[in-house]
């Protein structure tokens, strides 16, 4: 195995951005999370609740500090003193945005396979499906032949795999929700993808990781079994 693609998502709910490199630690992905946005209640909130959030991305700019790519490609730092503003008008609900510290470590990492979006792919050809729907921190490509199919992460809780310079802790599936119905930048709205999964799939795709060992994880190292 080795990893096809690493993401990071410097707000929480928000999409992301695609890395060569990063570091992980016991809280994920250094940078992934580090702000959220709040209602006006001054409580986070999701694109369950808000899901223009699910056509905005974030990418890094600073430690702390991410830029805000807006639905219309407009873009603004996190710590402009018009970001909650423009963020609120983009999404059609009053929000902020505000620090937020990961509290998951059993949960780190969300990790997805190129067996599994494949598989899914042919069970629905007429959804539009990529990795912004389920916003994984590692791709794997766990098998060389193209015609594989399953799901094999989900058989995986338990074990421990070296990855890079990281060594992972498989420790739950990822249940989902109505986040991966949400309209991206690159796909449309689709009701049908969470029904499917919920049918078959048991509300599960894709698996958690706790980080027992840190380091620099990048695109296109290799991923072994330590038992």
């Amino acid at each position: 195995m080795r990893v096809e693609q690493l993401w990071r998502y410097p707000v929480k709910s928000v999409g992301g951005e695609r890395l060569t490199a990063a570091t992980a630690g016991p809280s994920g992905l250094a940078g992934d999370r580090v702000l959220a946005v709040l209602d006006e209640r001054d409580e986070v909130t999701w694109a369950g609740a808000v899901p223009g959030l699910m056509r905005v991305r974030a990418v890094t700019a600073g430690p702390g500090v991410a830029e805000l790519i807006l639905p219309d490609g407009a873009r603004v730092r996190s710590d402009a003193p018009d970001a909650d503003a423009r963020l609120s008008a983009a999404v059609e609900a009053k929000v902020r945005l505000a620090g937020h510290r990961p509290d998951t470590p059993d949960a780190a990492l969300h990790v997805l396979t190129t067996t599994t979006l494949r598989t899914l792919a042919r069970a629905l050809p007429d959804s539009a499906l990529d990795v912004t729907r389920f916003r994984p921190n590692l791709v794997l490509d766990d098998v060389a032949d193209d015609s594989a199919t399953g799901y094999p992460e989900h058989r995986w809780i338990g074990r421990r795999m070296a990855v890079g310079a990281v060594r992972l802790r498989f420790t739950g599936g990822c249940d989902r929700c109505v986040m991966i119905t949400k309209e991206t930048p690159t796909v449309p709205h689709d009701r049908g993808v969470l029904r499917w999964v919920a049918r078959e799939l048991g509300n599960t795709l894709g698996v958690y990781a706790a980080v027992e060992a840190g380091g620099e994880v990048r695109a296109t190292d290799e991923a072994r079994w330590l038992d």
